[in-house]
């Protein structure tokens, strides 16, 4: 006697199993912030709105210097703006501690993280092959608004602004809750994403993790390697110029107009020395497979895996079709 076996309809899916993919979950950063923090981040010497806690209204409201930790939550909203974004193209932060949780930090600090991205300009050059016209301006890395409630009792008119922190460029009140922060990426940013201009690099969700437990210069070496091709090489003066890693005033101090020497510096045989270990850091880590000092040539050379950035040349073209 002959078994009947079930027979499976277009509408069945008792039996359908579905397909994972091969890669973890991933987004893009834009080519041009990692360029960006590979040449800014370093510590703040300057007396300014994000090292002190009172408004300062005769300030220079940019920024020439910010944190890495300022940098990464840049990073971070890069990926939550792609995911979270309505149909403005505005990210709204309605929680600040979640976001701060995942930064490991406070959100009074975070705060101040937010304070920084929206007060930093950077050149942007644009080059229109079909009308040969070049344009050069500023741009925000970030549009960022704060959202704060009054106080019980309190209107526009008895409202007082006295607890500013910040310039009149950006600035929040430090007594009130902050309902929400509305976040939009500069639109020279926006383009990347979108594989105009610099472009954008394919990296793992879990990139602001690994980032937060660097070093202040593996976490530069990280962004400006990134931003490049997995197989490299450059010469020490080129790698510490300002265009780059932006060590020169390290390496060589600080002077004034005059050529004075106002700070001195600690010298390549120091800075050449710190290089490698962040080298060193980043092999350790997982993010280079390799790296190397070629002294004759004064010249590095690297090549990393694709444990966190994902660029093309690292992925199958199935993998690529897939994202």
């Amino acid at each position: 006697m002959r078994r009947k076996t079930k027979k499976i309809t277009e509408n069945s899916t008792a039996y359908i199993i579905p397909k994972k993919s091969s890669l973890p979950p991933m987004h893009r950063q834009s080519r041009s912030l990692f360029k960006t923090s590979a040449s800014v981040v370093g510590r703040d010497r300057e007396q300014t709105l994000f090292t002190l806690p009172a408004y300062q209204g005769n300030i220079n409201p940019f920024k020439k210097v910010m944190s890495k930790n300022t940098a990464i939550m840049g990073n971070l909203l890069i990926k939550l703006w792609q995911k979270n974004k309505d149909e403005k193209g505005i990210y709204t932060i309605k929680n600040l501690t979640e976001i701060a949780r995942i930064m490991k930090t406070s959100p009074q600090e975070l705060k101040v993280y937010l304070l920084c991205l929206a007060g930093y300009q950077y050149p942007v050059t644009k080059i229109n092959k079909e009308t040969r016209t070049l344009s050069i301006y500023s741009d925000k890395l970030f549009y960022i608004k704060f959202n704060m409630r009054f106080k019980k009792g309190e209107d526009e008119d008895s409202f007082n602004n006295d607890y500013r922190t910040g310039t009149d460029y950006i600035s929040f009140i430090r007594d009130r809750f902050v309902k929400s922060v509305e976040i939009t990426p500069s639109a020279s940013i926006i383009e990347g994403l979108e594989g105009k201009g610099l472009g954008n690099v394919l990296v793992d969700d879990n990139f602001v993790a690994f980032s937060l437990g660097l070093s202040d210069l593996a976490y530069k070496l990280f962004c400006f390697s990134g931003s490049n091709r997995p197989t490299f090489k450059i010469g020490f003066r080129k790698l510490t110029s300002k265009k780059y890693l932006n060590l020169g005033k390290q390496i060589y101090g600080v002077y004034d107009d005059k050529g004075k020497r106002i700070r001195a510096g600690q010298g390549k045989r120091r800075i050449l020395e710190n290089i490698k270990r962040a080298f060193t850091e980043l092999l350790v880590k997982g993010h280079l497979k390799e790296w190397g000092y070629n002294e004759i040539k004064d010249q590095f050379n690297w090549v990393y895996s694709d444990k966190f950035i994902k660029h093309k040349e690292l992925l199958s073209k199935k993998d690529i079709q897939a994202k």
